[in-house]
């Protein structure tokens, strides 16, 4: 009778271990069409098509993923195939074993393959980018958690000719994409990286750091934000203009906010910035912005790209129409909120401050022109430049306004900051040292540096006729 138990049991191992992949494949082939949306971005991808056939012990899964319309110059859009190979759990047979942590039962394994090269079908790698390998396994918490290493490479990039050389260490990236609700993580380091064009144009940089949807405690609530940082970056045009970037570390904290619309907080840092061998730094940045609509931000930066012509540079008098009346009126309804509380920017000169906070109405009366857009507003906009930067921007002007450099005097220079003080368009503070302009707009009130003004127009005026006269 005990044999008899015992082997009846034995069976129902065996009959359970052998179904348990089908019962897998089942629950993985239900979770996919979801899996597959957290894919779809806005503006940014799109999935062409996907295809999931179900097998016993393992399944095929097929998927195109294409750049949005919006980031297309030419179609089609790029775009890359992932093709993968489901090995079910909870024994996942023929799957490859986790290097950090061995063996491990899991719901799922799967193995994905794509073709980098393909996201630029017009470019020519010498030596060709090997495939790339993703293993993500399904845990039975619920959550894929999906591995890549790219192997650092030395490749020339052509098309018809030799564009540019890229040189990098190896990169690795991590991502946990939960099946259900909830917020995917991701994350990716990048030691090194050099990429020069032909033209001597190049980026570059060292100990990058991305982390996407890293959860952060707030109090009773969890809400998930990103990270970027690097030691360093350096970006060079090849015309003489080049940048040089250290210690960055940026951080987005996603605030709540009214459905299809964004809030968050941003704060960055970066602690030394040499443009053209001019020294700044460090540069702080904190800011918050609230109820942002992407889509009208999308539109608005398409808008300004129309402004002017491509070849003769005139400005489009019926895109700037489009743009007053049309893009900024839709931008700001909805009582959206932008604040930059702290910008302090270290320059040779002495130290920059300034902070901006814009306050939108609910819904935006009909404006024909800037100013009736900007006269909806509540603005308070404030900046303090050192004495020496201040300077230095009154001989560009002066320049800008067809004085000769030879021209120019210390005495020039001295005269025409005492005549914006004496007309009240900026203020001297710090007994001469720096200077600083306030800037509100309350109820359609104006006021510059504590004084009525008559409206927008009318201070523009003031500024246009004192740039005249330097």
């Amino acid at each position: 009778m005990i044999r008899k138990t015992l082997l009846l049991g034995l069976l129902v191992l065996v009959a359970l271990a052998a179904a348990a992949p089908a019962l897998v494949g089942f629950y993985l082939e239900r979770e996919f069409d979801d899996v597959i949306a957290r894919f779809e971005r806005p503006g940014l991808t799109r999935v062409v098509s996907s295809d999931f056939e179900r097998g016993w012990f393992s399944s095929q899964a097929r998927l195109r993923l294409e750049l949005d319309d919006a980031l297309c110059e030419t179609r089609p859009c790029a775009g890359v195939m992932l093709d993968t190979t489901v090995h079910h759990g909870p024994i996942p047979f023929g799957a490859p074993v986790d290097p950090d942590a061995g063996f491990r039962p899991s719901l799922g394994v799967a193995v994905t393959r794509m073709d980098p090269a393909a996201l630029w079908p017009r470019l020519v790698f010498d030596p060709a980018l090997a495939p790339l390998r993703i293993v993500t396994r399904v845990g039975f918490e619920g959550s894929a958690r999906s591995t890549l290493r790219i192997e650092g490479n030395s490749v020339d990039i052509s098309r018809e000719r030799r564009l540019a050389h890229v040189d990098s260490a190896p990169v690795t990236a991590r991502a946990t994409v939960p099946l259900g609700a909830g917020a995917i993580e991701a994350g990716v380091d990048a030691p090194q990286f050099r990429i020069v064009g032909e033209n001597g144009g190049q980026l570059a940089w060292r100990a990058l750091e991305a982390r996407l949807g890293q959860p952060e405690q707030s109090g009773n609530a969890t809400r998930a934000g990103g990270v970027l940082r690097a030691e360093s970056l350096r970006i060079a045009d090849g015309l003489g203009l080049s940048a040089l970037l250290q210690s960055l570390s940026w951080q987005w904290q996603p605030l709540p906010a009214t459905q299809e619309r964004v809030s968050g907080r941003l704060d960055g840092r970066i602690s030394r910035a040499v443009i053209n061998n001019g020294e700044y730094g460090p540069l702080m940045l904190g800011a918050e912005v609230r109820d942002i609509d992407p889509d009208a931000w999308r539109a608005l930066f398409d808008q300004l790209g129309l402004l002017r012509d491509v070849e003769t540079g005139a400005l489009d008098p019926d895109a700037r129409a489009t743009l007053y009346g049309e893009t900024l009126p839709a931008l700001l309804s909805g009582a959206p909120r932008i604040d930059i509380q702290r910008l302090v920017l270290t320059t040779p000169q002495g130290e920059v401050r300034a902070s901006l906070r814009i306050d939108a109405p609910e819904q935006m009366r009909e404006a024909r022109l800037l100013a009736d857009v900007i006269s909806q507003l509540d603005v308070d906009f404030q900046a303090r430049l050192p004495a020496g930067l201040a300077r230095d921007l009154t001989v560009q002007v002066m320049l800008a306004s067809g004085r000769s450099p030879y021209d120019i005097e210390e005495s020039d220079i001295d005269a025409a900051l005492a005549e914006l003080v004496a007309e009240n368009l900026i203020e001297s503070v710090d007994e001469g040292a720096a200077y600083r302009l306030r800037l509100t707009i309350e109820s359609g009130r104006l006021t510059l540096n504590g004084r009525n003004q008559i409206g927008w127009q009318a201070m523009v005026d003031q500024f246009e006729a004192a740039r005249e006269r330097l």
